[in-house]
């Protein structure tokens, strides 16, 4: 990745797999036009026999409920398959959309790595 912020409104996804552990980074904003994109990301790694999705969130400006939404979703569907998505948490901000919704205890979110 360049290290470069995508456009205001965009959402950049990186992917590194390791051991049937997928991990993204997402950089930007996650809502309704963005959504999509991450959805069909997870799906894909779904789809390939990841069975683990860790999402970092730290690089998120902002998310809606559509976002949440994709999440919580993915969520299920790893659960249903005897999978797990771990999320590293995002900028106060951000977390704070978590917190307010209650989905902070509905997913589970692990420290970054020291």
């Amino acid at each position: 990745m360049s290290g470069r912020s995508p456009a205001p409104g965009a959402l950049s996804i990186a992917c590194v797999i390791d051991n049937g552990t997928a991990s993204l980074s997402l950089t930007g904003e996650l809502d309704l036009a963005t959504a999509s994109m991450l959805e069909q990301r997870l799906s894909e790694l779904e789809d390939h026999g990841s069975t683990h999705l860790m999402v970092d969130l730290a690089g998120l400006a902002f998310i809606d409920s559509t976002g949440l939404r994709v999440l919580l979703q993915a969520n299920t569907r790893a659960q249903e398959h005897g999978h797990k998505l771990t999320l590293r948490p995002a900028r106060e901000t951000v977390q704070r959309v978590f917190e307010v919704t209650g989905m902070q205890d509905a997913l589970r979110f692990v420290p970054p790595p020291a």
